[in-house]
């Protein structure tokens, strides 16, 4: 069973600056900071020690402990990045949760980039659904929705 959000943002640059700012994978753990359950960021690398691409996998170190690895499946900058999480989930997180993923998309506005960020989880069980609802719909949302104020902020303050 799929549960889902979405957090969005208006930035004053421009879609290759704000690509280039929220993928590097220097900048993950400045602006995932998690909400309640949802761990922080601490470090982000390519297992592969390369570079961000299309087929790569992304490891994700959390707060709780946790390695997430996401493997990605889009990167087409400055327009999509997308990703699925395959491994690394804790006990507890790993009886609820079977997989997820983020599709990240970057429009060009009038004022900058827009920056539409959609994430999902996929339940081990029907029997989980009002729990997950409320770790994706309330936890993950505002986790997502802190990190986009966060990139909006930095990207108004390059110097910090």
């Amino acid at each position: 069973m799929l549960v889902k959000t979405n957090a969005l943002v208006e930035i004053a640059a421009s879609p290759e600056v704000v690509f280039d700012f929220v993928t590097s994978l220097s900048n993950l753990p400045k602006v995932f900071r998690g909400y309640g359950p949802i761990p922080a960021i601490i470090k982000a690398e390519m297992a592969d020690g390369g570079e961000m691409r299309e087929g790569g996998v992304r490891r994700i170190e959390n707060s709780d402990t946790s390695v997430i690895d996401e493997e990605i499946i889009t990167f087409k900058k400055p327009e999509r990045q997308s990703y699925r999480l395959v491994r690394g989930f804790k006990f507890a997180i790993s009886i609820l949760i079977e997989s997820g993923g983020g599709d990240w998309n970057f429009t060009a506005t009038a004022k900058g980039t827009r920056i539409d960020w959609e994430f999902y989880f996929m339940l081990t069980s029907p029997v989980f659904y009002p729990l997950g609802l409320l770790l994706v719909q309330v936890f993950m949302q505002k986790a997502m929705q802190q990190c986009l104020d966060k990139i909006k902020e930095y990207l108004a303050n390059p110097s910090e």
